[in-house]
């Protein structure tokens, strides 16, 4: 596997949004990241199903999940529930057990950054599309001795609405 140059980290640096979570039950974790961490507020997205855009190891992807997303500052953080089918998260929860599963980063240019990634010699886990506004694509950074990395494109409509969570959560952290 070829190294991935300084260069091409430091082009997705500026952009990390969110730490994403695999859990056991959403309603336990969200209580547990606001008791414990500070998470003010969640906005969850129940039966999240990926299917005929998503892909898992380089095969057509047909699974769900129930998501959770809040902010702690300026970080999303997200929890995910998987529910049915093979997926990534479904596979870490039965090799490792609930936890930190990945980073992502929202960048400006989804598709010139996944190629960079790939290129640079990172194994494609799995990709797709929820709705027409947001794309991700996960990267194997297990070898390096890192999580998983996500990188995700939005387009305006989903940026005005995580930016919309965001002012919830500091607005929640106010009162």
């Amino acid at each position: 596997m070829k190294t991935v140059s300084n260069d091409e980290l430091a082009a997705i640096a500026p952009h990390f949004a969110q730490m994403g979570y695999v859990v056991r039950d959403l309603a336990a974790a969200e209580t547990w990241f606001r008791d414990i961490v500070g998470v003010p507020a969640w906005t969850r997205m129940e039966n999240m199903t990926f299917g005929a855009e998503c892909s898992h190891r380089g095969r057509p992807a047909d699974y769900a999940a129930h998501l959770s997303l809040g902010y702690l500052g300026d970080t999303q953080i997200e929890l995910i529930e998987p529910l049915r089918g093979e997926s990534l998260y479904a596979e870490f929860l039965q090799s490792k057990g609930p936890g930190l599963h990945h980073l992502a980063f929202e960048v400006p240019d989804f598709e010139a950054t996944v190629d960079a990634l790939g290129a640079a010699g990172l194994e494609l886990l799995g990709s797709g599309a929820i709705g027409a506004g947001s794309r991700f694509a996960y990267f194997d950074c297990v070898s390096a001795q890192a999580s998983v990395i996500e990188i995700l494109g939005y387009d305006e409509g989903t940026r005005a609405f995580m930016q919309q969570l965001r002012k919830q959560s500091a607005e929640a952290l106010r009162d």
